[in-house]
C-alpha cells in the first residue's frame, strides 16, 4: 500500500467493520504518555496535518521546555469519525506519583479534557475511579503509545523503568504500547532504538512537523501515516478477538486500585524506615561517642 492508500484506510476505518462488529465499542483513543517535552502535541499536529492532507494548524500547544509542561488537561483530539488522539498530561520524573496518574489515565479514568493532578495517596485514585462511574468512558478502545525523544539518551537504571513502565500500560490496557520515537535524525538513534527493540515494543521512528518547519516532504508524511497505520491495523487484530468494554473496564479498576494500595504500603514503609533513621542519629547525637576507659 502506498501514502495515499494506507490514508484513506485510517479515514475510513470503522469499529463496525471488524470481523464481530464494534462489540461495543464506539471509538478508538489513542492514548499519548510519556515525558514532558518528548513530542506528544507535536506527534498530534503532525498526525492531523497529514491524515487530513491539508494545510498546517497548530491544534495542540507545545511545550517550551522539557521540564516545563504546556499539557496540563487531558486534551482530546478527533482525528477521524472513529479515532480521537488523547494528549495526557506528561511526566518530568516518572516518580510513582506520576506513573499513578499515568496509568489512571492510561485506564481512561479521568474524564476527557479536563485538568490533571498528581495522586499523592491510594484515597487519590480510589475517589477517580469512583467518579469516573459518571463517565461514559467504557466504550472507549483504548491503546497506549508511548512518546519519547531521541534527543534523551537512555542510561543507567532507566531502561528498566521505561521497560516496568511499558508494562504497566499493557497490563492496564491489554494491548502492546507502541512507542513513537521523535526527532530520528538525533546522531545517537541507533543505541536508542537497540534500547527499545529489547523491550519487545513495535518502534517508529520519526520526525514530526513543526509551526516552524512544515513544508511537505515525503519522508515526514510517510512515516507518520505507517505509524497510524500499524496503530489502526493493530486494533483491528485484536477486534477479531471476542471482547467486553465493560469487563475489560472492571479489570481496569482491580489493576489500578491494587497498584495504588501497593504503592501506598510502599511509601508507608518508606515513612516508617525514614523516622525510625531520624531517631536513631538523634539518639546517637546524644549519647556521643564512646570513650576508651
Amino acid at each position: 500500500m502506498d501514502i495515499d492508500d494506507k490514508r484513506e484506510y485510517i479515514q475510513n476505518f470503522s469499529l463496525d467493520n471488524c470481523a464481530h462488529g464494534n462489540q461495543g465499542y464506539n471509538r478508538v483513543l489513542l492514548q499519548l504518555f510519556g515525558y514532558t517535552g518528548h513530542g506528544k502535541s507535536t506527534f498530534i499536529n503532525s498526525c492531523k496535518y497529514v491524515v487530513d492532507d491539508g494545510q498546517y494548524k497548530v491544534y495542540a500547544r507545545v511545550a517550551s521546555a522539557e521540564n516545563k509542561p504546556e499539557t496540563m488537561i487531558r486534551n482530546s483530539y478527533q482525528l477521524t469519525e472513529t479515532i480521537t488522539l488523547v494528549d495526557n498530561r506528561g511526566c518530568v520524573t516518572m516518580n510513582k506519583d506520576e506513573t499513578g496518574e499515568i496509568c489512571a489515565q492510561l485506564g481512561n479514568f479521568p474524564p476527557l479534557d479536563t485538568e490533571v493532578k498528581w495522586f499523592h495517596t491510594y484515597t487519590d485514585i480510589l475517589t477517580t475511579v469512583l467518579e469516573s462511574e459518571r463517565n461514559n468512558q467504557f466504550t472507549d478502545f483504548i491503546v497506549p503509545v508511548f512518546v519519547y525523544s531521541a534527543r534523551k539518551q537512555i542510561a543507567g537504571s532507566e531502561a528498566d523503568e521505561l521497560k516496568a513502565l511499558l508494562n504497566l500500560a499493557q497490563k492496564i490496557t491489554g494491548i502492546l504500547p507502541t512507542v513513537v520515537l521523535t526527532n530520528k535524525l538525533t546522531v545517537n538513534l541507533h543505541h536508542i532504538t537497540e534500547k527499545f527493540r529489547v523491550m519487545g515494543v513495535k518502534l517508529f521512528p520519526l520526525e514530526n512537523y513543526t509551526e516552524e518547519d512544515h513544508v511537505r516532504t515525503r519522508e515526514k508524511h510517510g512515516d507518520l501515516i505507517k505509524c497510524l497505520h500499524e496503530i489502526i491495523k493493530e486494533v483491528e487484530f485484536n477486534m477479531k478477538m471476542k471482547r467486553d468494554p465493560v469487563a475489560e473496564r472492571i479489570d481496569r479498576k482491580r489493576i489500578l486500585c491494587q497498584l495504588a494500595h501497593d504503592r501506598d504500603m510502599e511509601k508507608q514503609k518508606e515513612e516508617m524506615m525514614s523516622s525510625f533513621r531520624a531517631l536513631e542519629e538523634k539518639s546517637q547525637r546524644k549519647t556521643g561517642p564512646c570513650t576508651q576507659q
